[in-house]
This record gives structure tokens, sequence and C-alpha cells, in this order.
């Protein structure tokens, strides 16, 4: 539609008119936010009040609506980072901050072909799904069942509502085992405790000058996933290793400080590239 504008992954979005079905995301005055799915004769239940569904749906997003004693809230449709964060989850996820550094790492476009071990709660999953676009392909390992139900879960409560990629494929079993087409992956991603585990196999699948980014809670996993590279002399470079620190500040004109809750480090990202050989 012309004029009209597109979400990343290449789906028209309307962001005016809403429908029984779709997420919203109420906010209110400290900035709270309230994430939930509109339903037919539902209502949506606050301390200090109540809203129908009816009457957020009539508000649309982008507006602004009060209870009936004139606390006010603001009308949104959630974007990628606010679903992400307040999802409902199996595994700690991995941080919007995070999943939006590992894409850029991996520099993912659309069409292209990316996997992903450890599906966790979907949230990384979700992040790379968009970047590659409805033309691209994912493929998600996970070893535990209950992980990859709720990941599932989650993938498609964000999509039935609001874009369909289609680009997803869940796969239950161990990375190490799987039969990876050589030279086929634009991009790898591993979640795991151990990668170093993992990385025989997918260096064959991996093309050459793309890059494998490990998420890795501590530093020593780090030290390891690179003693283990190197031992095994894999063709596989240490671009860089990094952490994303994100300082947001509380500005109320004139007061202007850092805010007091922060969310300091989340994990260490290892950057490796395939050299050929």
């Amino acid at each position: 539609m012309k004029g009209t504008p597109l979400d990343p992954g290449g789906v028209t979005l309307d962001n005016s008119c809403v429908h029984y079905g779709d997420w919203v995301l109420l906010q209110d005055r400290r900035g709270r936010k309230y994430l939930f799915r509109l339903k037919e004769g539902q209502s949506f239940d606050h301390h200090r009040g109540s809203l129908k569904h009816e009457e957020i749906l009539r508000a649309g997003y982008g507006s602004r609506i009060t209870l009936g004693n004139g606390e006010p809230f603001s009308v949104h449709r959630p974007t990628l980072e606010d679903y992400v964060l307040y999802m409902p989850r199996e595994a700690t996820p991995t941080y919007p901050k995070d999943a939006a550094m590992i894409t850029f790492l991996l520099d993912l476009a659309p069409g292209m072909q990316v996997l992903e071990a450890g599906s966790g709660s979907g949230g990384l999953t979700l992040f790379l799904a968009r970047a590659v676009g409805p033309g691209g392909q994912v493929w998600s390992y996970e070893s535990k069942a209950r992980h990859q139900e709720r990941a599932k879960r989650n993938l498609a409560a964000y999509m039935d509502s609001r874009e369909t990629w289609g680009n997803v494929t869940f796969v239950l079993g161990d990375l190490r085992e799987a039969r990876l087409e050589p030279h086929s992956l634009d991009g790898v991603a591993l979640d795991l405790m151990e990668p170093w585990t993992v990385l025989g196999n997918v260096v064959t699948a991996l093309k050459v000058d793309r890059s494998v980014v490990a998420y890795l809670p501590n530093i020593t996993q780090v030290v390891t996933l690179l003693e283990e590279v190197k031992q095994a002399g894999w063709p596989l470079q240490h671009e860089r290793t990094l952490e994303v620190i994100l300082r947001s500040w509380d500005v109320r004109p004139p007061i202007a400080h850092p805010d007091f809750q922060q969310v300091g480090h989340t994990a260490f990202l290892t950057q490796l590239r395939r050299l050929s050989g």
C-alpha cells in the first residue's frame, strides 16, 4: 500500500487499527508497562480502577485513556523489545540489548540463513527472524522440549496478531548430532553453556567470512571457548568479545540523573569469523 510504513520484516503495519486478539501495551504516568491481548468482554484491572477492553479498542494505538478516577494511561502497539521483555518465559531470556547486538555482529540481512542453538523462550529467535525477513530462514535448535514449546508459543502468539514471517524451523535435538549442509549458513548464534562442544559441527556449515556469536554469562566461559578453538585448530578467527551496557536516565526537567535501577552485565558476546581452510 503506497505511503504505508513497513515493518523491517516486510509486513505492512497500520498503527491506528486495533482488533480483538491484538497485543496492546498500556503505560502509566510513571512509565510502568502492562502487556496483554484484547479479548471481547474482558477488562484490564489495575489497583486504581479498571478499563474495558472495548474502550481500549475504540481508543486505538497511540492514544490516551483514563480510568474512572482520572488515572491516565497511553495505549501502544508493543515493540519487539516490549514483547520480549514481558512475554512468558521458561528460561532467562536473551535481553533485547544483547539480541539486537547479536544480529548486528552477525551482519544479518533479508534472505539470509541463520542457525541458533538454545531457543530458550524465543526472544533471540524473534530478533533473528525479523532480521532475515520472510525470504530468509532461521533454524532454532533446542535440547529441552519444555523450552522449545515455550519458544514456539511465544513466537506464534507474537506473529498471529501482528506479523507472519513463516521463516522459523524448530528442531528438538542436540546440535552436535545434526546433519548440516556445508557452507549453507550466513550466521550462527549460540546460547549454550559449552558452545565449543558444537563448533566442530557448525564450522563446516558456516560460509567463509561469516560469523558465529556466542552468548556467555561469565568470562571464564569466554576464555575456555577461545582455548578450545585454538586447540582444535578450527578455522575461526576471534574478532571481538564485548558486553552491552545500557545506562538509562530519568529526565524530568529541570532534574536529570541516571536511573537508580539499571540492567548492567547480562552476558559476554564473542564473535568468531570463519576463515577458508
